[in-house]
């Protein structure tokens, strides 16, 4: 493991712009893999209680390549402010580590 591994989750709008984050992610080599799947997210913004479906996208990846992941995906994102959290890999198939380490940058 060199610098380590994670999982950056964010969510998206509709499939439409879930799709384009994922091709640009994978197109740069930022990620190894990414699921995407549909939900209901239930929160509170800008003084609004919100109830709404969404696109979650888990991205895994390197730890060193979350800037680059986060610059890339506020870049192409709609929402104002996008979720965009982390939650490190403490470990893992060493086989899966290592394609990670393939895939990406």
């Amino acid at each position: 493991m060199e610098d380590g591994y994670i999982i950056i989750m964010t969510t998206s709008r509709d499939y439409r712009e879930a799709d384009y984050i994922t091709k640009i992610l994978l197109e740069e080599k930022l990620a190894a893999c990414i699921h995407s799947s549909t939900e209901y997210s239930h929160y509170y913004y800008n003084d609004k209680l919100h109830h709404d479906e969404e696109i979650r996208l888990m991205i895994k990846t390197k730890k060193h390549l979350y800037e680059e992941v986060e610059r890339t995906i506020k870049g192409l994102h709609s929402y104002e402010l996008p979720e965009i959290i982390v939650i490190p890999i403490e470990s893992g198939s060493k086989e899966y580590l290592h394609w990670i380490d393939f895939i990406t940058k």
